[in-house]
């Protein structure tokens, strides 16, 4: 661990955006692995889809970490409130989850769609189907990690911080994109109603 904290912050100093591009391409694509190692999918057992991991290092390395970078360079700048510092990470976190949140989720959809060589009306498609669904899982994760990330990790770590918590999210978010419209509807719908029936036996324990 040490040496890739040496390594790491050496290459901050020399190359801060390919480094961050590289190793968050790295971990977008670890974060596919894990989806496909676990999918519930009897049609992927015993196959692995090397492209689908591909794009997913593609869209974290090319796409999302250049922008991303940026951005948090830019609210930790503009945003700025002397001596509150649980004031300021609030501040910064809800700007974060209210701008760049719904942008980032659906730059991923469309992202994924064109590198299938989907049409527009397609990518459409899956933004009206998905993008929402998408954001309410991101508001139960989110904003209390990038609360922590805002007022505890440093400027330079903070995009690997969300990189490493990100893992599981673009697990996630690669199972989501890989699945058609109508199993990712229903297999959320199932695992609604089985919370539903879950809070309801919890309650009438209470």
């Amino acid at each position: 661990m040490s040496t890739f904290y040496k390594w790491y912050n050496a290459r901050l100093s020399s190359a801060p955006i390919l480094t961050h591009c590289l190793t968050t391409g790295f971990l977008f694509g670890a974060g596919d692995v894990v989806a496909q190692t676990l999918s519930p999918d009897p049609a992927l057992k015993g196959k692995y889809d090397y492209i689908r991991t591909a794009r997913m290092c593609f869209h974290g390395g090319v796409v999302f970490a250049p922008v991303v970078s940026q951005w948090y360079k830019l609210i930790s700048t503009r945003i700025v409130i002397p001596g509150r510092p649980m004031l300021e990470a609030l501040a910064r976190m809800a700007v974060d989850q209210t701008v760049w949140a719904p942008v980032g989720i659906a730059s991923f959809y469309v992202s994924m769609g064109v590198l299938q060589w989907h049409s527009w009306e397609q990518i459409k498609q899956e933004l009206q189907t998905k993008w929402w669904r998408t954001m309410v899982g991101n508001y139960a994760v989110w904003p209390a990690v990038q609360f922590v990330n805002f007022r505890i990790i440093p400027l330079d770590y903070r995009l690997m911080f969300v990189n490493i918590v990100s893992i599981g999210w673009n697990a996630f978010l690669s199972w989501f994109s890989a699945t058609s419209i109508e199993q990712s509807v229903e297999t959320l719908e199932n695992a609604e109603h089985r919370l539903e029936e879950l809070e309801a036996k919890v309650g009438k324990r209470f």
